[in-house]
């Protein structure tokens, strides 16, 4: 008997017992299922989190921002200002850095009294500074900020605020501040987590920084300074140093009073691998049940296919069959087995994964289904491995029954 003989062999045997071997199957296919519902969970978790952080993050971010208590200095300092981020960037050690300024205040808009919303001021650079997305139209430009144009972007939310009946915002102009501005783009949602009542990108309008400062600016005052480190300055110094070297700036020239929030991204990374591992390794440890759960399936069933084959073994090794074909034909079922139980986990989990994005995204407003080909690689092989390891018991044991014992079971 040829393999492919015997593969067709095999394949019918499984057509003809179709429901015991899809409970064969069950755990192997919530094994690797398991694998690819998580792994696209935790990476949707990842965007999410990205997209609802209203700060500026990342490995090579430090960021200063406005300090809303004083609680711990007890002193009354100058708030981050302009000349904060000019003597950040005239220092020697970050001279080469790219530093961004944030202002933000509470506006009026419309004709009617008590209508406020943020108005932020900022550059260009913020759009990718902040992971901030474009719906409709475009960002504000370096041509914008030189010819100090009267237009503005606005938030998800300032948008139903502000053109509550427009359907199309491109072109319109709103009021902010007795003053009127064209509306050039609408930003994708960026809804903060955990709600809150301070500034939102959802809820802001977005100015150039010349604008804000000549048109909106009571201060000097800055929100948030924003340093984006380049990698030779992370190779020569490290972020850690880095970032203490900005705080000692800020901090000297606030006379030793730290009325500002400064970001630590050595912390902020290690954070985040420590969660990432924690849930990676419940991840792992959960598909390891399943797949652990099926192989004892693989087993049994195997097992009870052995004897039930008694007879049938028998009469190939009459016919001249080995040891070895019985082992490979049994090792081959078990394998193929696995193989069927990958592919129906990883297509279930792949529309478990896209159901739970659709239902996540209704619940929190955004979502992303991310399909991880490598842990669906993983779960696949882990599979066949299950299958291999745990068919071999099954399968050395058919290749040492004696074929007269065999010939006379009944």
């Amino acid at each position: 008997m040829t393999f492919r003989d015997e593969l067709l062999s095999i394949l019918r045997t499984l057509n003809a017992q179709r429901v015991r071997t899809f409970l064969t199957l069950l755990g192997i296919i919530l094994g690797v299922g398991t694998l690819v519902v998580l792994s696209s969970a935790i990476e949707g978790s990842g965007k999410y989190m990205q997209r609802t952080m209203q700060q500026a993050t990342g490995e090579d971010v430090i960021s200063l921002s406005k300090r809303w208590d004083d609680e711990e200095t007890g002193k009354a300092a100058q708030p981050l200002d302009r000349f904060d981020s000019r003597a950040l960037k005239r220092s020697d050690i970050l001279n080469q850095a790219r530093i961004l300024d944030k202002y933000s205040m509470r506006v009026p808009w419309g004709t009617r009294w008590g209508q406020n919303i943020f108005v932020v001021g900022t550059r260009p650079e913020a759009l990718a500074f902040y992971k901030l997305e474009i719906a409709q139209g475009r960002f504000i430009t370096a041509e914008d900020m030189f010819e100090q144009a009267k237009v503005v972007v606005l938030g998800s939310d300032a948008r139903k605020k502000l053109l509550p009946n427009v359907a199309n915002p491109l072109g319109e102009e709103v009021k902010l501040k007795g003053q009127r501005f064209r509306v050039i783009g609408v930003m994708k949602p960026k809804p903060k987590m955990g709600g809150g009542s301070f500034q939102t990108w959802d809820g802001s309008v977005i100015v150039t920084e010349p604008v804000y400062v000549d048109r909106f600016a009571k201060s000097k005052e800055i929100r948030e300074i924003v340093i984006q480190t380049p990698a030779s300055l992370m190779e020569s110094f490290g972020i850690g140093r880095l970032a203490e070297a900005a705080k000692d700036i800020v901090l000297w020239r606030h006379n030793g009073v730290q009325n500002f929030n400064v970001s630590d991204p050595i912390k902020n990374a290690q954070g985040l691998q420590v969660v990432k591992l924690i849930v990676g390794g419940l991840e792992v440890a959960i598909a390891g049940v399943c797949l652990g759960v099926g192989g004892i399936n693989v087993m049994n069933i195997m097992l009870v296919s052995v004897t039930q084959r008694t007879r049938e073994i028998g009469i190939r090794r009459a016919l001249g069959a080995t040891k070895g074909n019985i082992r490979r034909q049994f090792l081959t079922e078990a394998t193929i087995l696995a193989g069927v139980g990958g592919i129906a986990g990883i297509v279930g989990g792949v529309a478990i994964a896209y159901l739970l994005s659709l239902a996540l995204t209704a619940a929190f407003g955004y979502w992303p289904f991310i399909f991880v080909p490598l842990q669906a690689a993983l779960g696949f092989i882990f599979a066949l491995v299950t299958g291999i390891g745990f068919g071999w018991y099954p399968a050395h044991q058919a290749a040492n029954l004696s074929p007269i014992d065999c010939l006379r079971f009944e």
